[in-house]
């Protein structure tokens, strides 16, 4: 009697182990299609259209899947998980968002230039950029600047002024986030520096720079100075601690700070020069220095295409409608009237030189917006009309200048696992008539024109 109590008793218990482990699985499947389904609700599918992916490859009828702020997949036959958000594009185009490789967008004007000086390396331009409100037009958070959505633009160089021989630290931001911090993707993200009349005008009578043999010979003596001072630290940081004691610690400096990180490579040179002595100037001393050199605007470069293209400098040009981009340059006016090409683009491309088209826009009065990047499909569509191909005018504003800007792991083409900043346009981008329809930035729909 007591042996068959004892045999119902274990029946029972493995029957409730049984029983236990059932529910369970049960539990655990029904767990795994609530986070399914809720994982598929965080998707959205952009459906249709043709997908210019700027890696080579066009994808038509294509899908991308977009979760959180990335890129999960791009392609023909991408399935579309079931309870996604499906963005309908049938008969329109995709391509990643515009990347203005040189602007002083959200920048006021007084704050660009720091004329007590021509050089200050040390100046950051992220402390003067202000993203809140609607660009300076309101407080409170960071909200989407329409004008400048309205033509796809999502990430963009910001840069001190022109007038100093160097201006300081530029950096790359995006036209919205969640955060200020989220803007940014890169900063500091070069030196910008200026040879040719700007720096000349900026400062008072016989003082120096005046010519462009004192710009040349600020640059040698400040560059030369950082060597040095790079020199001093690692002779100190080498020294055991007994004889640390003995010496004194060099002071910091943030000046020559700067300028080291662009002697170790750290960070490029952005010179902005137009005359080719100016051009040459430029390379003569990157090569002495031994520095990452990318030209801005570079008006005459197509007179000197092949030495760019030997020694893999990038140019990035101004608006192909206005390369004249700056009112300072009065002094060589008649000599850069007369080396505007609108094939510059055209010529350097061919050499093999990698090109950007930027707007450099710039503000007017207190506004500092520099929206003129809105433009930049339409001066992309130009160049081709003056022999730069298609596909190539396309790059020169998406993921060209996000490979000189060195971010182009996050954006510049539709690839996954990068950001996912799409545009959806209405029609052929380098078409007149075609309109931005949609902005997607970090997975988030920011523009739809109409609203």
């Amino acid at each position: 009697m007591i042996i068959k109590i004892r045999l119902e008793r274990n029946s029972d218990l493995n029957f409730l182990a049984k029983s236990m482990k059932l529910m369970a699985v049960w539990l655990a499947t029904i767990l795994v299609l609530i986070l399914t389904y809720a994982q598929s609700k965080s998707i959205i599918a952009i459906k249709g259209g043709t997908i210019l992916t700027m890696t080579g490859k066009t994808i038509q009828n294509g899908i991308i899947l977009i979760q959180g702020e990335r890129i999960k997949a791009v392609g023909e036959n991408v399935k579309i998980p079931r309870g996604a958000k499906v963005v309908n594009a049938s008969g329109k185009y995709i391509m990643p968002g515009i990347v203005d490789a040189m602007t002083y967008y959200g920048i006021r004007p007084f704050d660009l230039n720091d004329t007590s000086h021509p050089v200050t390396p040390q100046n950051r331009i992220i402390q003067a950029f202000y993203p809140f409100g609607d660009f300076m037009r309101g407080k409170g958070g960071i909200s989407p600047d329409r004008e400048i959505l309205s033509g796809g633009v999502t990430t963009v160089y910001i840069a001190p002024g022109d007038r100093q021989v160097i201006g300081g630290q530029g950096a790359v931001v995006k036209t919205y986030g969640k955060s200020f911090d989220g803007l940014i993707l890169r900063e500091p993200a070069a030196i910008d520096i200026t040879i040719g009349d700007p720096p000349k005008m900026a400062f008072e009578e016989n003082k120096s720079p005046v010519t462009r043999m004192s710009i040349a010979a600020l640059l040698r003596k400040n560059l030369i100075k950082a060597q040095e001072y790079d020199r001093s630290l690692s002779s100190y940081a080498n020294k055991s601690e007994e004889e640390k004691k003995k010496v004194e610690k060099p002071k910091r400096d943030l000046n020559l700070e700067a300028l080291i990180r662009l002697l170790h490579k750290d960070i490029p040179a952005r010179v902005e020069a137009d005359l080719v002595d100016d051009i040459r100037t430029a390379i003569r001393i990157s090569d002495e220095f031994d520095f990452n050199l990318i030209i801005d605007s570079g008006i005459g470069a197509y007179k000197i295409k092949n030495l760019l293209a030997k020694k893999k400098i990038p140019v990035i040009l101004g608006p192909i409608s206005h390369p004249f981009i700056t009112g300072d340059e009065v002094n060589s006016a008649p000599e850069l009237m007369s080396l505007m090409d609108e094939r510059n683009a055209a010529q350097l491309s061919k050499e093999g030189v990698k090109i950007a088209i930027a707007s450099f826009g710039m503000g007017s009065g207190r506004l500092g917006r520099a929206i003129q990047g809105k433009l930049l499909l339409l001066e992309a569509g130009l160049a081709t009309g003056f022999g730069l191909p298609d596909e190539e005018a396309l790059k020169a504003v998406t993921i060209y200048p996000a490979e000189i800007l060195g971010v182009d792991d996050r954006v510049g083409s539709i690839e996954p696992d990068k950001d996912a900043d799409i545009i959806i346009l209405d029609g052929p981008p380098l078409k007149i008539k075609t309109w931005v329809e949609m902005v997607f930035m970090n997975g988030k729909l920011v523009y739809t024109k109409g609203d």
